[in-house]
């Protein structure tokens, strides 16, 4: 366990050093900023309330992913590959948090099914483009999410696990591992991903979701959202 938590514990520092901006802040245009952590700098709740936060994190981000991808691949017309995606995201939201399994599946998903991102300027209808405009707001909660992920996995690390989480320690701790190592390549996918959406909605005059409606986003999975952030 020492063992583990050491080397989670180096990764971590170089991980979220490599992905969180200078200023500290949690935060996106149009999403507000320096939001507080859950879980992280007086979240409290030891190793447990920690392991939540952290899941909770995790959740969003990855559903909001799959449903994101979804409906762009909707909108461009593959069925079958936005099915694919639903799907995934579906089964992220049924549970209480994911697990390692669940984020190796959906990055590999992704992997498998890339968007090509030139046919977007095909979208030319306005059911198409309603949905490419709520797929960027998707993208917007995913980068943050991935952020409040990466915060609340190195907070865990300061948590020792009591008698109560023994059994479930190892579990976590893996997953916090996956989650420090996996999510900067993330949110660098999705960051280039979102400016290729936005560059589209700019050019075919399609209106952004409102800040309201990318809370209401994040708050299917996670429904203390709207406390986490002076405005969304």
């Amino acid at each position: 366990m020492r063992k583990l938590l050491s080397v989670v514990a180096v990764i971590g520092a170089s991980s979220l050093a490599a992905c969180l901006p200078a200023s500290a802040q949690f935060g996106l245009p149009g999403l507000g900023s320096a939001l507080p952590i859950p879980g992280f700098g007086g979240g409290g709740g030891g190793f447990s309330g920690a392991a939540t936060a952290m899941g909770t994190n995790l959740k969003t981000a990855l559903y909001n992913q799959g449903m994101g991808l979804a409906l762009v691949q909707e909108a461009m017309g593959d069925k079958k590959k936005a099915d694919l995606f639903r799907s995934q995201a579906s089964a992220i939201q049924s549970v209480k948090s994911p697990s390692k399994d669940q984020m190796v599946k959906m990055q590999k998903t992704i992997e498998d099914n890339p968007i090509n991102l030139s046919g977007l300027a095909k979208v030319q209808d306005a059911a198409g483009q309603k949905k490419i405009a709520q797929a960027q707001g998707h993208m917007d909660v995913v980068i943050l999410y991935d952020g409040l992920a990466l915060a609340s996995a190195l907070m865990l690390l300061k948590e020792r696990p009591g008698p109560a989480d023994i059994t479930s320690a190892p579990a976590i701790l893996e997953t916090a591992q996956l989650a420090l190592t996996a999510l900067p390549t993330q949110t660098s996918n999705a960051k280039k991903f979102n400016d290729a959406v936005e560059a589209y909605m700019k050019q075919n005059n399609v209106q952004k979701l409102s800040s309201s409606q990318k809370a209401a986003l994040a708050k299917k999975t996670d429904p203390g959202a709207g406390g986490k952030t002076t405005q969304f």
